[in-house]
């Protein structure tokens, strides 16, 4: 009973502010999404692997997507899309480790008819430091194609839904 209480109590607050839930994850035009560095994503000293963060960043790009309401299974099922990872460029800078909190910081940099261009940084979060560690950047091109491979037109509300989240930024 006290839980639903504080549900309805929340959901009013958020919209007597004009919260909107989905934007809470965003600052400064960037999605910021958290993960914690588990046992199975590095080597027996404790390091990631580097292919770990490309899983990290695509979970941490799913969820941008998510927070602007674009299901990726649903722009399949529904319009026969998919959004692919068409060419990425990825500069480490130093490790994480296990147990490490890391965020992953996403902006979308433009679109074209096609096409998604973003950038992602991985930072180490210590809440002993005001600052954070750069661990990893990355640049990413999705590509936008059909379930036979074929490049599509992006969707018009993903391409409004990204257009107003473009940022130009230097990480």
């Amino acid at each position: 009973m006290m839980s639903k209480i504080f549900v309805s109590l929340l959901g009013l607050i958020l919209m007597m502010n004009k919260i909107n839930l989905a934007d809470i994850p965003w600052s400064s035009g960037m999605h910021n999404f958290r993960a914690r560095i588990y046992y199975d994503a590095t080597d027996a000293g404790g390091i990631v692997y580097h292919t770990e963060y490309l899983t990290i960043a695509e979970h941490a790009r799913t969820e941008a997507l998510r927070a602007l309401g674009l299901y990726q299974s649903r722009l399949t099922r529904d319009q026969n899309v998919l959004l692919t990872v068409r060419r990425c460029n990825v500069e480490y800078i130093t490790p994480a480790y296990l147990d490490d909190l890391v965020e992953v910081r996403t902006g979308f940099n433009s679109i074209t008819g096609a096409r998604i261009f973003l950038e992602q940084t991985i930072h180490r979060i210590n809440e002993k430091k005001t600052t954070d560690d750069l661990l990893v950047s990355i640049e990413t091109e999705i590509a936008c194609v059909s379930a036979t491979g074929k490049a599509k037109r992006l969707p018009k509300e993903l391409k409004e839904a990204i257009s107003g989240k473009l940022i130009i930024n230097e990480f």
